[in-house]
């Protein structure tokens, strides 16, 4: 038997964007929901697809409906994503929103609307296949909303903001890699340090990596601060990473994150946090200098 939860949080890998379709019921009424199950179909004829689980409250209205719109969010409307994606009662009120072509509710800001007749409901399972015919698109400038293992995520802004700070002379970027329940860390002579990259940007860290036999998974930037002992900035980022053990590192487990001997005295306090923040299971940025500075607490 395959697991639902272990099923769901396989599919939740594939980062995607996230919309918000919208219609409105016999009445006029508008109504809408969030969804990532967002997809191309054709050029010719145009079609799009969405799916809609058949529990959700408005079911029968989109299945039922003759026309319907998808709105591809921008990365600062995670609170619409989060408004559609509940049961508050009166969402269109909460938002701002346009009637558009065939009257159907576009909402403000979006980086791309389509408006759509119901092509053909296809049922599959727990869900409703929603495929839509392009009658009218338009589309905007922008940065979209990402999606990934359950958190939203900003296409290209961090890692650009991250990589500029690294920039300037003296800087690094490193990464906090789980794996195997503990992090992986460069063990070259009797020093133990967090991974670095040769270059200070993301890809360099990636190559580096890959060139060891590994395979890193980079999820988000976890700390960035100056660091007046190099006259730089520091950025490390949050991921994890799997594949054999190269020659010149080791594991720590999690347990003797707080007591090992690291050799860079702001590494091992990033450590000593992550240790916390896994025992937590809720992860924190940090930004300050490589002795003080804040954090800020993500979701779980």
């Amino acid at each position: 038997m395959i697991d639902p939860k272990a099923l769901r949080n396989a599919f939740g890998t594939f980062a995607t964007g996230v919309t918000v379709v919208t219609t409105r019921q016999p009445d006029g009424t508008p109504r809408g929901f969030t969804a990532n199950s967002f997809t191309s179909v054709s050029l010719d004829p145009p079609l799009l697809l969405v799916c809609l689980a058949k529990t959700a409250h408005s079911a029968d209205t989109f299945a039922n409906a003759p026309h319907f719109a998808v709105n591809i969010l921008a990365e600062d409307q995670k609170a619409v994503s989060g408004l559609f994606a509940s049961r508050a009662p009166d969402k269109f009120a909460q938002c701002g929103w346009t009637p558009g072509p065939i009257d159907m509710p576009l909402i403000d800001g979006s980086l791309a609307q389509f408006t759509c007749a119901n092509h053909q409901i296809v049922d599959a399972g727990d869900h409703l296949i929603l495929i839509g015919r392009i009658e009218a698109f338009s589309t905007a400038e922008g940065q979209p909303l990402g999606y990934f293992r359950g958190n939203y995520f900003s296409i290209g802004i961090e890692r650009d903001l991250a990589e500029a700070a690294a920039a300037a002379k003296g800087s690094r970027l490193g990464a906090v890699l789980a794996c195997n329940g503990g992090v992986l860390l460069n063990a070259e002579g009797d020093q133990l340090r967090l991974p670095l990259a040769p270059e200070p940007t993301l890809d360099s860290l990636t190559a580096k990596l890959a060139g060891l036999g590994l395979q890193p998974q980079i999820d988000f930037v976890y700390a960035t601060f100056d660091d007046r002992t190099t006259g730089g900035h520091a950025v490390y980022y949050h991921g994890t990473v799997a594949g054999p053990l190269p020659p010149g590192y080791r594991i720590l487990p999690l347990a003797d994150l707080a007591t090992a001997q690291i050799a860079n005295p702001a590494e091992a306090a990033m450590l000593t946090r992550y240790a916390q923040d896994f025992k937590n299971g809720s992860f924190s940025i940090y930004h300050g200098t490589e002795t003080t500075g804040q954090t800020r607490q993500l979701g779980a």
